[in-house]
C-alpha cells in the first residue's frame, strides 16, 4: 500500500469514527444508555489498528 492511499484510507476511518460517535451520543443520550462508550473504545481499537499497519 502507498503513503497516498493509507493517508485517505486512515481520513475516511476518522471521518466514520466522528460521524459514528455523533449519532451514537446522539441516540444512547437520549434513552440514557451510558454503556455505549464500549463501543467507542472498539472502534478506536479498530482505527489504531489501522494505523498501525
Amino acid at each position: 500500500m502507498g503513503e497516498k492511499f493509507i493517508r485517505h484510507l486512515v481520513a475516511v476511518a476518522t471521518t466514520l469514527v466522528c460521524i459514528l460517535a455523533y449519532y451514537a451520543g446522539y441516540y444512547s443520550g437520549g434513552h440514557g444508555w451510558w454503556w455505549t462508550v464500549f463501543s467507542m473504545a472498539i472502534i478506536y481499537g479498530s482505527v489504531y489498528h489501522i494505523v498501525d499497519k
